[in-house]
């Protein structure tokens, strides 16, 4: 089948999914988003996994949406290595397995992947399946933060306030707990309130 018919499938299955200009039907989105990633669609791939591992308009199957993830990840789909990520970190179809876990975070990661460079920071801050490295790890949190991530902005700021893998600094700490503040991330509030005092009592 030539790529523009494969493409149409997709656009198809698309357009279904969200009832642009037809009428809203899961059933009808995945079917067509099966048809064209079977045929080697990347974003097809992607979606019908999604919809697969939330059993939307299509039988739940963590191991058929696994198959599909990777399907898409090896054409280098970035949010499928982050998907990937997530299943080996939590084994959804077999043992988890941190190393492989790290290995599809990162390539997220690097991809531009917010909760990627998140969730990467994690492992390296805490050595899961990947040598510790609290300077790493902040330099994560700090690509994440940048980019609006409530949780890395408030590991970046208790980074700053402990001193792992950035000088202590109670200024950048309370830059970046307010920063998860507004975004009403509620451990970021009692963490905020702890470092002023410290700070306050430091002065």
């Amino acid at each position: 089948m030539k790529k523009q018919s494969v493409e149409a499938l997709y656009d198809q299955g698309r357009r279904y999914l969200q009832g642009d200009g037809v009428v809203f039907s899961y059933e009808q989105g995945t079917e067509y988003l099966k048809k064209a990633a079977d045929l080697g669609h990347a974003k097809a791939q992607y979606n019908l996994a999604v919809c697969l591992h939330l059993g939307t308009g299509i039988k739940q199957s963590y191991e058929e949406a696994y198959k599909y993830f990777q399907l898409a990840s090896n054409q280098g789909l970035s949010r499928a290595h982050y998907m990937l990520g997530g299943y080996f970190i939590f084994g959804f179809t077999f043992p988890p397995i941190e190393e492989q876990a790290v290995h599809y975070f990162r390539l997220a990661a690097e991809a531009g992947i917010a909760d990627a460079q998140y969730d990467l920071g994690v492992l390296l801050l805490l050595g899961k399946g990947v040598m510790r490295s609290e300077e790493e790890a902040a330099r994560y949190f700090e690509l994440a933060a940048r980019q609006g991530n409530a949780e890395a902005q408030y590991n970046l700021g208790i980074c700053y306030y402990q001193g792992l893998g950035v000088p202590i600094s109670h200024e950048e700490a309370i830059r970046y707990l307010e920063m998860a503040v507004k975004q009403s991330l509620p451990k970021a509030s009692k963490a905020l309130e702890h470092v002023m005092m410290n700070s306050f009592q430091e002065v």
